[in-house]
């Protein structure tokens, strides 16, 4: 499975990761064997929060037999509304970080992600144009968040995304820990968030 996947593969309306919630449960690329995780996701609009809760979905790539020290992708989506190809009102919110294996090492660690995003344009292939900060871990190659509604469903905002969070990965060779990202995001579309959160623990069973 490429790392220069495009974040978008078509499903009724709305775009997905290409390793859907149903394809983790059956792929070891996509985690492993009886992976355990949980997902929370909102993004607030004005004083408003709106929470990514329907159907969460998480896209692991690892080089093959790696677990952490082999970690190249974390993708995580989740919804807003209803899911089913004929609901209206509905929006999906995905942030993804990717990584250096070589720089991760084989031990415990906590990964600083700090930078500045620029979003790819609605269907291209590739990672967000990302310019580290001051503490963001050589390991963090970018990170990055797309938000996709059906009241603008080819529309990806392209402002610039202010990333912060951390990723532990705390019981190397598993891939077992919490990845915790904010973007703060000048919004000025119908979809995007001013400010998206998502917390991710995991257990892929590597």
């Amino acid at each position: 499975m490429s790392s220069d996947m495009t974040p978008f593969a078509q499903s009724s309306r709305f775009f997905t990761p290409t390793c859907s919630l149903a394809l983790l449960f059956m792929l070891s690329a996509c985690g492993g064997e009886d992976p355990i995780w949980n997902l929370t996701m909102r993004a607030r609009h004005g004083e408003a929060w709106k929470e990514f809760t329907a159907d969460p979905g998480s896209h692991v790539i690892t080089e093959d037999g790696a677990g952490s020290a082999g970690l190249k992708q974390m993708t995580v989506c989740g919804f807003h509304g209803q899911t089913g190809s004929d609901a209206d009102g509905t929006s999906q919110s995905c942030m993804e970080v990717r990584l250096d294996p070589t720089a991760l090492g084989t031990g415990p660690v906590t990964l600083t992600i700090a930078g500045t995003a620029i979003p790819l344009a609605y269907g291209s292939i590739g990672t967000a144009e990302f310019t580290a900060q001051e503490g963001n871990a050589p390991a963090i190659v970018s990170a990055w968040t797309w938000t996709v509604c059906d009241e603008a469903s080819q529309f990806i905002e392209q402002t610039p995304q202010q990333m912060r969070g951390e990723l532990v990965l705390d019981d190397p060779p598993k891939l077992r820990g919490r990845l915790s990202l904010r973007a703060d995001v000048p919004s000025e579309g119908p979809c995007q968030g001013e400010r998206i959160e998502a917390e991710l623990v995991f257990d892929l069973g590597h």
